[in-house]
């Protein structure tokens, strides 16, 4: 069967508070080591990453505003949805790296000969190289998640939307005899854990979805997400609107506040 969904998620800007919660559920969820050492940044592996901005680097109290940025892979899908080939995939050598029908970007782990093409290419900086062996010690053993495969050291590893939990409930739809997987709708566990709604999950082609709804909605809020730049270079901007044009995200961002529209999207 066909499938028929382009998952897409929404993340309200104004209602996230940083707290960290959709971080450590994406971990959990999918088997991030620990390291002894998890302050080299370049070297840590995770999926979701929040950052942290600020309005101006020399405000003064009161005048400083922060903002927090969850930032996971973009699920680019190129300039033709239809035919979707994101930056990444156009660059992996084995095809460990494509885009499934769901319009899901997908990385397997075992394909994967850790060139980092996929790495470079990705204007988002949302893919990690593991150059460390994955550890699991005592009883961290216990949590790992059964539906996710360990990926060893020296390979790229990124987010996926969660898209096992998809497969575990079209399996669970299989077994009552439901066989339409169009019907079969997930969560993941970022989406999940959010505890101010910050974070929406949904079906990019139907115009009936949630998430649909709220883009439409908040029509002038909303925004993707791209470097920061210099308003006065004029070369940088027209580069990232090629970027913007040639990556074509499906995470969008929500905002009323100016200075961080203005620093982070594309009209």
């Amino acid at each position: 069967m066909e499938m028929k969904r382009r998952w897409g998620m929404a993340i309200d800007l104004d209602r996230c508070t940083g707290c960290g919660a959709c971080a450590l559920a994406c971990a959990q969820e999918n088997n991030m080591p620990i390291f002894e050492d998890d302050s080299d940044s370049p070297k840590r592996v995770v999926f979701l990453d929040l950052m942290k901005v600020t309005n101006d680097r020399d405000a003064q109290y009161p005048n400083v505003a922060v903002c927090y940025i969850p930032k996971m892979c973009q699920q680019c899908e190129g300039n033709d949805p239809k035919n979707p080939h994101p930056p990444c995939v156009s660059v992996c050598p084995v095809v460990a790296t494509d885009v499934g029908d769901d319009g899901i970007v997908s990385q397997i782990w075992s394909r994967c000969i850790g060139c980092r093409y996929c790495q470079a290419a990705c204007p988002y900086d949302a893919r990690t190289f593991n150059w460390w062996k994955p550890k699991y010690e005592s009883s961290f053993k216990k949590s790992l998640n059964p539906d996710v495969s360990i990926a060893s050291r020296g390979t790229v590893v990124k987010c996926q939307f969660c898209s096992h939990i998809w497969k575990r409930e079209r399996d669970k739809a299989a077994s009552r005899g439901e066989i339409d997987i169009n019907a079969v709708t997930y969560t993941p566990a970022c989406v999940a854990a959010c505890p101010t709604g910050a974070m929406l999950f949904g079906d990019l082609n139907d115009p009936d979805s949630d998430l649909n709804k709220l883009l439409k909605k908040e029509k002038a809020r909303k925004f993707r997400l791209v470097h920061t730049i210099d308003r006065k270079d004029e070369k940088r901007q027209e580069e990232l609107r090629r970027i913007k044009h040639f990556a074509n995200p499906k995470v969008y961002y929500l905002s009323s506040k100016a200075w961080i529209k203005d620093m982070m999207r594309f009209k």
